[in-house]
């Protein structure tokens, strides 16, 4: 199935899945997302991943928790931290064990907290996820959650949808966008937020 032809806008879903490749923009819009949620009324919890530059090179990804404003090193690369919480991730890049498990517990948090103006934000479901790890435990939680109400936006890389769609419910309302398509507002409308 081509994903970025994608477009349920009609179901008024309740999960946005934004989908794009390294540098596609995925982050910019969800904090754009977020940033609209907020001028919408709702609350807006999760964690949108920020990448760092280092000499026109990827070092590594912070995390922000867009309800308090913190940010914690998610994952970076080996030559750029050091310490026991930092496990290896996936080539030269480790993640730490402790910064995830706050994330974790931020979304878990946001789950109790769902209501019909919530807006939690898992950014992003990729290698450490499929495995049951990484942002996977709070996901859940927030999918379970979602039968009170509130709105999930969560992104990944165009090869992990499958991944994703197998963890909703058969029937759930789900918006698949590409993250930088030309025309990603207007097909956006105002389905999602």
């Amino acid at each position: 199935m081509k994903w970025d032809t994608v477009s349920h806008a009609e179901l008024t879903p309740q999960i946005l899945i934004v989908h794009g490749s390294i540098g596609s923009g995925k982050s910019s819009r969800a904090q754009q997302i977020a940033d609209r949620a907020r001028v919408n009324g709702y609350k807006v919890y999760g964690v949108i991943s920020k990448r760092v530059m280092k000499d026109k090179k990827t070092i590594g990804y912070d995390g922000f928790f867009p309800n308090n404003g913190e940010v914690v090193q998610l994952v970076y690369n080996d030559t750029e931290v050091a310490g026991e919480q930092w496990k290896h991730l996936r080539g030269s890049f480790l993640y730490n064990e402790d910064a995830f498990q706050q994330a974790n517990d931020y979304l878990v948090e946001a789950a109790y907290l769902m209501d019909e103006k919530t807006l939690v934000i898992v950014d992003e479901f990729g290698h450490l996820e499929i495995r049951g790890y990484g942002l996977y435990p709070g996901l859940i939680k927030l999918i379970t959650a979602l039968q009170g109400g509130g709105k999930l936006l969560v992104l990944c890389r165009t090869d992990k949808i499958d991944n994703i769609l197998q963890l909703f419910r058969i029937g759930t309302k789900v918006l698949i966008l590409k993250a930088d398509r030309h025309d990603f507002w207007d097909s956006l409308g105002d389905s999602f937020i």
